[in-house]
């Protein structure tokens, strides 16, 4: 059986208090556990204060396969952000909120440049999604029309990122769209003349929201992932949804992380748990401890 372990940003404290409160214990330099598996849902790095240590010890489960490891944005927009383009500029800039963003694994990466280098190597191969037996999981949203053209083997080599940052598929094919929503999830405009502004202070008229909610019988409290007062109590107004499917309850459950949720862990839907609880900023690092149950429950949750 699984035990799904949400974003740890550098949190190696805590990811090694939850192992050991999972009954995970530390043999021949990893963790391991006699009847259960790790399934980390990515964003390892940046923000925390035990980057270097945090990596170590995914990666350490994952080789001795007593984990399975998930890409998320975070380790995307790190190898984006190493990738020079073939104009010689880095495909992600190495300024602002991006540079903001990574600097706590640039600082704790110092004097190891070889070590970072196998990292970016390893991140290369993580996979966007796993499906299990009885279980999916994926770093923000699952969407089976993305899955389907994820389905082949990605390896996210400096070809492959410069391919991706082209005129053919930057922001526009379906490729680049699978890869984007399934690490940052399904964003949609928001009503005309409404905006937010996100946690770095930028003006937003786009918002993310709940894949797994049918838009055409929700209210925008329940459907976006932000509130906005002005619009709660009114429904979804369909000519804003990018797509009006969404991932039915009827489904294999599914685990992601990403999303900051804050206070006690909850299921989101009956087949739909959200496992990052914000412990870079002050939260929980959470697991849900899976035993083949097709309905999730919130007592399934360990942090």
């Amino acid at each position: 059986m699984y035990d799904i372990i949400g974003d740890i940003h550098g949190h190696a404290d805590e990811l090694e208090f939850l192992l050991k409160k999972l009954g995970y214990e530390k043999k021949n330099g990893f963790y391991s556990h006699p009847e259960r598996k790790v399934v980390f849902v990515g964003d390892f790095i940046d923000r925390g204060p035990k980057i270097r240590e945090s990596l170590r010890i995914v990666k350490n489960m994952v080789e001795n396969e007593t984990a399975l490891a998930t890409m998320g944005n975070h380790e995307y927009n790190a190898l984006c952000y190493h990738t020079t383009g073939t104009n010689g500029n880095p495909l992600r800039e190495n300024e602002g909120n991006n540079l903001k963003q990574h600097q706590a694994t640039l600082d704790q990466f110092v004097g190891y440049p070889e070590e970072w280098r196998e990292y970016l190597d390893w991140f290369m191969d993580l996979p966007l999604f796993h499906e299990l037996d009885g279980i999916r999981v994926v770093h923000a949203c699952w969407d089976q029309e993305n899955i389907e053209v994820l389905t082949e083997n990605l390896s996210f080599t400096r070809e492959f990122l410069i391919e991706l940052h082209s005129e053919e598929h930057y922001k526009k094919s379906s490729l680049y769209n699978a890869i984007d929503e399934s690490l940052k999830g399904r964003e949609d405009k928001m009503p005309e003349g409404t905006f937010f502004h996100d946690r770095h202070d930028k003006k937003r008229n786009e918002m993310r929201i709940k894949w797994y909610r049918d838009p055409k019988k929700s209210r925008y409290e329940d459907y976006y992932m932000e509130d906005i007062p002005e619009l709660n109590g009114k429904n979804v107004d369909l000519k804003y949804v990018k797509k009006l499917s969404h991932y039915t309850e009827n489904q294999t459950p599914v685990f992601c992380g990403h999303y900051w949720f804050r206070g006690d862990p909850r299921v989101e839907a009956k087949n739909i748990a959200c496992v990052d609880y914000s412990v870079a900023k002050g939260g929980k690092l959470v697991a849900y401890r899976w035993d083949g149950e097709k309905e999730l429950s919130n007592e399934k949750f360990v942090w």
